[in-house]
């Protein structure tokens, strides 16, 4: 090898080096910029608050029904084969859940009250998710109870609706 072919590799090795360094940032900014712009699309080509809107109506719905006990609005928001973790339970289809939980918890807890926080909804096409903050308040057997937690549902646009096919809180008493 001559010496001006020994000087002029490293030159070249390190341009080309740079230059794949200088690509590789650009494809990640790309991909990084795509996901996003995935995140927010929804199928009908709507501007993405539409169904943003929409699914956190559902979240706000499920809270108002739990607090009215409405079972019959409940079956039309949750998914036949939902999946709810619950503090250390997991229910497996919304007729488990409904009937082996949720309806003895609504005939147990009176005067209930939801409050939902920071909620914050995430779009991918037909799917969303959405992370809040909640606090519970109600009476059992005559004492008041209040929860704080926090929880995150993920719902499917299916059929045209949103429901929600996982949901999962963690909650502890407050005060």
């Amino acid at each position: 090898m001559t010496p001006a072919y020994r000087s002029f590799l490293p030159q070249v090795s390190r341009r080309v080096g740079l230059r794949l360094i200088a690509l590789a940032a650009v494809c990640l900014v790309w991909a990084a910029c795509t996901i996003e712009r995935a995140d927010v699309r929804t199928p009908s080509g709507e501007p993405p608050e539409a169904d943003t809107a929409r699914v956190r109506k559902v979240i706000d719905e499920l809270a108002r029904a739990f607090e009215r006990g409405d079972l019959t609005s409940l079956d039309t928001l949750y998914h036949d084969s939902v999946t709810v973790f619950e503090g250390a339970n997991v229910d497996r289809g919304w007729m488990a859940y409904r009937n082996g939980h949720l309806a003895p918890e609504l005939v147990a807890l009176g005067e209930r009250r939801v409050r939902l926080d920071d909620v914050r909804v995430r779009l991918a096409g037909s799917t969303a998710w959405a992370t809040y903050a909640y606090t519970l308040s109600a009476t059992r057997d005559g004492e008041r109870l209040a929860v704080r937690g926090v929880g995150t549902m993920v719902l499917r646009k299916l059929g045209g609706r949103w429901r929600v096919v996982h949901s999962h809180t963690s909650g502890a008493p407050s005060g």
